[in-house]
């Protein structure tokens, strides 16, 4: 039992390790990657929750993340521009993954995984923007990152409060 219990947390410590260290980014061109990835998941995600029919403060939540992700990806892509830095235009395969899983789930089934993926999506959003505004190359990117992280610590703390009711 205790070496099992050593192991597990053994594991989930490299496993944070590893998070942690794959979340200090410091070059614009990987933080723009990372971020318009995670933003388009936040987006298609959220659109996909509306047109799913989730209700009430789901619902609110969701067309927020519709909202403002698409606000602040607009305003990424003007930062990135000016940076000189290009911006992917699809997600990643895992994201697209977890999309994918999302549009086969129905019901009370969709509604948990998509208030999961959007707190485990704004943990690590907010870890990228946190490391980037602290450690990240100056420019208009880390400005914008500095700008953004507030309102993802406020989407982080939203949709924490969702899951746990």
């Amino acid at each position: 039992m205790i070496r099992t219990l050593t192991t597990a947390t053994a594991a989930a410590f490299l496993a944070t390790a590893a998070f942690a260290q794959e979340a200090a980014v410091t070059d614009p061109a990987a933080f723009a990657e990372k971020a318009a990835v995670s933003n388009m998941f936040e987006i298609q995600s959220s659109q996909l929750a509306l047109e799913k029919g989730v209700e009430g403060e789901v619902a609110d939540f969701a067309q927020r993340m519709v909202d403002d992700h698409t606000a602040a990806g607009d305003r990424m892509k003007a930062a990135a521009q000016s940076a000189g830095v290009e911006v992917p235009t699809a997600m990643d395969e895992e994201h697209q993954s977890k999309l994918d899983s999302l549009q086969s789930a129905e019901g009370a089934d969709f509604t948990t995984a998509y208030v999961d993926a959007q707190v485990q999506g704004h943990e690590k959003a907010v870890e990228l923007f946190d490391s980037f505004a602290k450690a990240g190359e100056e420019g208009p990117l880390k400005s914008f990152a500095t700008e953004t992280l507030p309102v993802l610590k406020e989407h982080e703390q939203e949709i924490k409060s969702i899951a746990s009711q």
